[in-house]
């Protein structure tokens, strides 16, 4: 017989009650688990939130959580099931800092789509342990789903058609994400070895320069003399440029 496992569905703490959880959302009950009558969810999540941007998901505990607030490790599972719980709840927050389009601001779909990018990948690259964690959660809470709701509405008042809106939208994510999980892993490859990531490429580069078969190859691109990070910045803005300009391009259909 198979092993019933528990879904990601059933796991998010966005789709399971509290009450279910054993959480008390109360100041009195944080008080009785351990004295930390000023605790409360949010302020929780906003100190794992701090605690995470300084050292990262993989160093991340609730022990090291409950020693920042001063509390007992117990006590903040009367307002988190655990750890998975904590962290998810924590990509929320994050979504809450990412600047959407209005309305108001009177911009065309593409530089709508073009806006939403460009936040998602700024908030990330400010957080970089959430681009590492973000496909292990379904991202449902308040803040991602009033980012979905906002791209959705920049894809419905584009001339795409709604099947050709959707894939809009996943090519401009994934492309987004891709690119963001890479910086993030070039900024955190260099700080591990003490240097940034311009001396880092500098490094690779010139070791790789005295491989003959890569010398003599051609596969080596001559960068420009400038900051890895404007460059980044210019690519990711040139790429989203093309894919946005051949999203208009099929709308127009072949030119005849």
């Amino acid at each position: 017989m198979a092993v019933k496992r528990a879904s990601q569905v059933k796991k998010s703490v966005w789709l399971t009650p509290q009450p279910a959880r054993g959480r008390r959302g109360t100041r009195a009950a944080g008080a009785a688990a351990g004295g930390a009558g000023g605790l409360d969810r949010e302020v929780i999540v906003a100190a794992a939130v701090r605690l995470l941007d300084e050292q990262g998901e993989a160093k991340f505990s609730m022990r090291a959580l409950a020693a920042r607030l001063d509390v007992t490790p117990m006590s903040l599972y009367w307002y988190v099931a655990d750890k998975d719980d904590l962290l998810e709840l924590a990509l929320d927050v994050v979504a809450g800092e990412m600047e959407l389009p209005r309305p108001g601001d009177g911009l065309g779909w593409q530089d709508g789509l073009r806006a939403l990018a460009a936040t998602w990948r700024a908030t990330m690259l400010a957080h970089p342990w959430a681009v590492r964690i973000y496909n292990d959660y379904l991202n449902i809470g308040p803040n991602s789903v009033r980012y979905s709701a906002c791209a959705v509405e920049v894809a419905r008042n584009s001339p795409l058609p709604e099947s050709d809106a959707v894939a809009a939208l996943s090519a401009i994510f994934q492309y987004t994400y891709g690119f963001t999980a890479i910086e993030v892993n070039w900024q955190e490859k260099a700080a591990a070895v003490g240097t940034t990531t311009d001396g880092l490429i500098e490094e690779i580069t010139e070791a790789v320069r005295g491989v003959p078969e890569i010398a003599e190859s051609g596969a080596l691109l001559e960068r420009p003399e400038e900051p890895e990070k404007l460059l980044r910045e210019r690519d990711f803005h040139r790429a989203l440029d093309w894919m946005l300009a051949g999203m208009a391009a099929g709308v127009a259909g072949p030119a005849t």
